[in-house]
């Protein structure tokens, strides 16, 4: 009788603990769907974000501000994290106003490479294996819960300008590879070559290049631009759109002025930064100065503001720096923001020097209103991979082209590290910096933007003084 006794109280005791266990799995399960467990972090800076969605309300000078996050959070590490305070510049009329300065923390979050390069090599029939294949220029979008990644596949040794060292296997210069991810950045298809046919040349590289990724009216589609010829042997580097779900290309064509192509040389008309207004593509075909193109079709655009009279539009390296870098997504109001590249020539040896900034742009009326200083990345990102094109540029830098706003204060960024490899970026700390900007703005009551040049100024001077580098123009 006692061992029945001892017995039953053995069961007893470990069904009570089975009941805790389960009570206290319980209790955790429920935290977590509230969002209520803490961010883990380490020694090194290394955080994983809460899953839950949420609407950000803050309050600035007694007006209410609501971000609702429109894109489902990616819950990756921070790693190679940098916090620094960044600089920049509030425009109106009469040219800058005012620096406006906020703390901002830059991070690695995905590498694309080497996965992306190793999986291409298998897909190239190429037994001499004397192609190299870089991944670069990661466009990045969320579309219908999926995150959807367009990289330029860059074949190194398919060289227009040195025929004698042509591999014995020669392809185009440039394709586009194209794999979706889930949130915690893991492939969710096998990654594929898209088949976007481009013209071939002899005499300059061919395939797309640069791709930018977005969304209009919940439809997909990607900017590029490639060497393509017009009636009369004209020949220019042009933008072009490709319609993503009916795998369709687009040669737009403005209505009212724009670069000409021509019989000799090669202009540029590239770098287009695509948003929606009204339901409607419209492109930022130049920041300074700023033109806006409005697209109701793919195939028609027009000129809907021009900061100057020109029709025939070039670019003249030596003093445009500013060129466009992502799509501009929408923030707050009329004010949107994307991220920008700066392009200088180095005094000493005419090298290159490339530099990243976040741009605002306000709409109706259109006008820039914020630039930042150069976009800080970590040592370790920057160096830790060799720069390629070493005989044009010999600083490390990084190349905007994808962007996704995750929530009101963090965004990222889809560059390349020094053509060599692709990239995420997580920077946190916008929403200070925007609310700034905008209340500044709003105080000022800026209807024009500033003078023709004023941004190039600028942005030569701040590159200059942050990185004390004598460039051309300064």
């Amino acid at each position: 009788m006692a061992a029945c006794k001892s017995v039953g109280k053995r069961w007893k005791s470990r069904i009570e603990l089975y009941v805790i266990l389960l009570a206290i799995l319980s209790l955790l399960t429920f935290l977590y769907s509230l969002d209520y467990l803490n961010t883990i972090s380490n020694s090194m800076s290394i955080h994983t974000l809460p899953t839950k969605q949420r609407s950000f309300s803050h309050k600035f000078r007694g007006s209410d501000y609501v971000f609702n996050a429109r894109n489902p959070k990616i819950l990756a590490e921070d790693k190679f994290v940098v916090h620094y305070t960044t600089g920049g510049g509030l425009f109106n009329s009469s040219g800058k106003i005012v620096d406006v300065h906020a703390n901002m923390t830059t991070s690695l979050v995905y590498s694309f490479s080497p996965m992306v390069e190793n999986k291409v090599a298998r897909m190239f029939p190429d037994p001499a294996k004397q192609n190299v294949f870089y991944a670069n220029s990661p466009a990045v979008t969320w579309y219908k819960n999926e995150l959807i990644a367009i990289l330029r596949i860059w074949l190194e040794e398919e060289r227009y300008d040195k025929p004698e060292k042509r591999p014995y296997n020669f392809f185009h210069d440039n394709y586009f590879y194209m794999q979706k991810f889930d949130q915690h950045l893991n492939p969710i298809t096998n990654g594929s070559i898209l088949g976007i046919p481009s013209p071939k040349s002899e005499s300059f590289g061919d395939g797309p290049i640069e791709p930018r990724i977005f969304k209009v009216n919940n439809k997909l589609l990607v900017t590029y631009n490639t060497a393509v010829h017009f009636p009369g042997q004209l020949v220019m580097d042009y933008t072009l759109i490709w319609d993503f779900a009916n795998s369709e290309i687009t040669v737009p064509n403005i209505t009212n002025g724009g670069v000409k192509p021509t019989r000799w040389g090669m202009p540029r008309d590239k770098h287009w930064a695509a948003f929606t207004l009204d339901g409607v593509l419209h492109f930022v075909h130049n920041l300074d100065p700023l033109r806006i193109l409005r697209c109701p079709t793919k195939a028609t655009c027009s000129f809907i503001y021009k900061g100057d009279s020109a029709q025939d539009i070039k670019f003249p390296d030596f003093k445009y720096h500013l060129r466009g870098g992502t799509p501009f997504e929408h923030y707050d109001g009329p004010y949107y923001m994307a991220v920008a590249h700066g392009t200088f020539f180095k005094q000493s040896n005419s090298r290159r020097k490339y530099s990243t900034h976040i741009v605002v742009l306000h709409v109706k009326p259109f006008r820039i209103v914020y630039i930042s200083d150069d976009i800080q990345v970590s040592p370790d990102i920057m160096e830790g991979v060799p720069i390629v094109r070493h005989q044009y540029i010999e600083d490390a830098f990084i190349f905007p082209v994808g962007l996704i706003i995750e929530d009101d204060d963090t965004f990222y960024l889809g560059v390349h590290v020094n053509d060599y490899s692709a990239v995420l970026l997580r920077i946190r700390g916008l929403r200070m910096l925007m609310r700034r900007v905008i209340d500044l703005d709003k105080s000022r009551r800026t209807v024009t933007g500033p003078p023709r040049g004023t941004l190039q100024q600028f942005l030569l001077d701040s590159v200059s003084r942050t990185s004390g580098i004598l460039l051309k123009g300064s």
